[in-house]
């Protein structure tokens, strides 16, 4: 019988918590113009706690819009909470830096450097970040998140693809351009627009990287993973560097490549490097 009261007095304690929890949501947008319509335009997200969407349309404009929410134990705490967390924005020549702002954040408009040491003093308010923007379609990015969201990608026709996200997954869709995607936990996946022309690196620890390419990709391919595979069902051509073993199964996802160390192979007649570095995941290639 004691331990049946005590089971019942931690739900209502639980309860009792998650009744008193207070929250608090704005929604937060800004409009800002790079100086002119260069292919060096650059946009970079920094985000902790929070999802990103950016889109690539036919305007001229930088198009932000956040969602953001507070979480708080009791008034006191969400009361600091929304005064001490928001969105700035900062420009430098043809940069336009999104950036969260915190008590516990830091930003360097000269040398673009964002740094965040968390709530080290016990601060016990949550908060949440979710970033929706537009930009002109030829707009490089620089995105990244830790925690709380995805990072997507969206008709962006351009030099540069930068996106990082810890603990988020990564979809970059109708896309093009030189491309570093690194998403530590989560899946990654990939369409381009136009046959990749530019060296490119896709990492991930624990999760699976697909790419869609168009018809004629000739590319160079590396790949490491521990404990996975990688596939693809376009012509290729084995390396002499590569140590893998290969064995035709009749697998749907196409020719397996099975390793111990990295693998090096052509896709068609060889070209652009393609760089996939993981530890538990597979990855496709398909046309």
């Amino acid at each position: 019988m004691k331990t049946k009261q005590i089971i019942y007095l931690c739900i209502a304690l639980i309860s009792s918590s998650m009744m008193n929890a207070q929250r608090f949501s704005e929604t937060l947008s800004e409009t800002m113009n790079f100086p002119g319509n260069s292919t060096d335009n650059l946009l970079v997200v920094y985000n902790i706690d929070g999802s990103i969407e950016v889109e690539g349309y036919n305007g001229s404009t930088v198009e932000i819009t956040v969602d953001k929410e507070i979480k708080g134990n009791n008034q006191r705490q969400l009361e600091q909470g929304k005064s001490e967390v928001s969105m700035k924005t900062a420009s430098n020549g043809n940069i336009i830096y999104v950036y969260l702002d915190s008590p516990y954040s830091e930003f360097n408009v000269e040398t673009g450097r964002f740094n965040h040491r968390g709530s080290w003093n016990g601060t016990t308010y949550s908060h949440t970040l979710n970033y929706k923007i537009r930009v002109p379609k030829n707009t490089n990015v620089e995105l990244s998140t830790v925690n709380r969201g995805n990072i997507n990608v969206k008709n962006i026709d351009a030099q540069d693809i930068t996106v990082k996200n810890i603990n988020g997954g990564i979809k970059l869709e109708n896309v093009a351009g030189k491309t570093y995607v690194d998403a530590l936990n989560k899946n990654i996946s990939i369409s381009y627009s136009k046959v990749p022309t530019a060296d490119s690196v896709y990492k991930s620890l624990n999760g699976d990287i697909d790419i869609t390419v168009p018809s004629g990709l000739n590319a160079d391919v590396s790949f490491k993973s521990l404990n996975g595979d990688i596939y693809t069902n376009l012509e290729t051509k084995s390396s002499s560097k590569t140590s893998s073993k290969v064995s035709k199964k009749g697998n749907k996802r196409g020719t397996r490549y099975k390793l111990d160390k990295r693998t090096q192979f052509q896709i068609g007649n060889g070209g652009v490097r393609m760089d996939f570095d993981l530890l538990n995941g597979d990855v496709t290639i398909k046309g």
